[in-house]
């Protein structure tokens, strides 16, 4: 039964009642919507969530200072990939576009019989202006780089930190107004923090998993809001145009061996934790994480792990790291 007397619960949670309030207004179900204590425990959420923001902003500038280097936002490997061409009937790779204009440049033109030769000179051409196309390409592409890496504040980074938008908050309310409602705690994410990505490389505390993996998931910190957006806006699609609709599991975030991979792979990623909607409580399940517990509640272990909860099931961890990401977090 939810606290009735008008601010209660608000007070309870600033008195550091956290998980008490949360179980109390999670318990209530959807019920907490029709209740008058409702003003009161959105409130709650909207505390709740400024603090994780604000430990969200603590945790992305101790990982500045500990030199993490934050994934680019780009899948994939990102050094020099192997060019490929049709050459002489078959399919030939070279490992630059200076390989490439070589090897046409190396071609004796006058071996070819004449009526062919015109084709093998625009050919030629062809080449050498794709050479130049690539060259240009990868010259971007390193600057791009080197502009990456010389961000010294990620809070200005939208690949790892971006603030709620205006268009997104009121994206979010227009979804609710349609019926698809979310539970307080995700909706005050969306207004309070945005998204968020720590996904990244560290010698301690972070992995690819490429060559020299060590098989620890760390898990970071990723909560992002446009694929959920994208999803629901189709499934009101579906449902204006007479579909019988069951609930959407809204993707929230990649699960940890996806984020092991940003940077080695380049796949469809559609799945992940996410949260069934439409649900009108408090609080949600979020789906997928090994936990099997609420969104708030894999905040709390998140921050409790320094934004990196994967670290929890390893015997060995980089304890100075972990306590240096962890001290004086809010707690929520």
């Amino acid at each position: 039964m939810v606290d009735a007397q008008p601010g209660a619960l608000l007070r309870r949670y600033l008195a550091g009642e956290h998980e008490a309030a949360w179980a109390e207004m999670t318990a209530a179900g959807p019920a907490l919507r029709e209740d008058r204590t409702i003003g009161d425990a959105w409130a709650v959420a909207q505390e709740t969530m400024r603090r994780a923001r604000r430990n969200v902003e603590t945790i992305i500038r101790r990982l500045d200072r500990m030199g993490y280097r934050f994934w680019n936002g780009r899948q994939g490997r990102t050094g020099p990939q192997p060019l490929q061409m049709m050459m002489g009937g078959k399919v030939t790779a070279f490992a630059s576009p200076e390989a490439m204009l070589g090897q046409a440049m190396r071609t004796d033109l006058s071996r070819i019989p004449a009526d062919m030769r015109r084709h093998a000179e625009r050919a030629r051409d062809r080449v050498s202006v794709l050479s130049g196309l690539v060259q240009g390409l990868q010259k971007q592409q390193a600057a791009q780089a080197q502009r990456k890496a010389a961000i010294k504040d990620h809070l200005k980074d939208e690949v790892v930190f971006s603030a709620p938008m205006k268009e997104e908050i009121a994206a979010v309310r227009r979804l609710e107004k349609e019926g698809l409602i979310l539970p307080l705690s995700l909706r005050a994410w969306a207004e309070e923090v945005g998204h968020v990505n720590l996904s990244g490389e560290h010698p301690a505390l972070c992995f690819w998993a490429s060559e020299g993996f060590p098989g620890v998931y760390a898990d970071p910190l990723m909560i992002f809001l446009d694929h959920f957006i994208l999803e629901s806006e189709a499934w009101l699609e579906e449902r204006e145009a007479g579909g019988e609709l069951g609930p959407i599991d809204a993707v929230l975030g990649w699960d940890a061996q996806a984020k092991a991979r940003l940077a080695v792979e380049d796949e469809q990623l559609d799945y992940g934790y996410s949260i069934a909607l439409p649900n009108a409580g408090a609080d949600a399940n979020f789906q997928g994480e090994k936990h099997n517990t609420t969104f708030v509640n894999y905040l709390r272990l998140a921050f409790r792990w320094g934004g990196f909860p994967g670290w929890e099931q390893e015997a060995r961890r980089p304890e100075r790291e972990l306590k240096f990401l962890t001290e004086g977090l809010l707690p929520i």
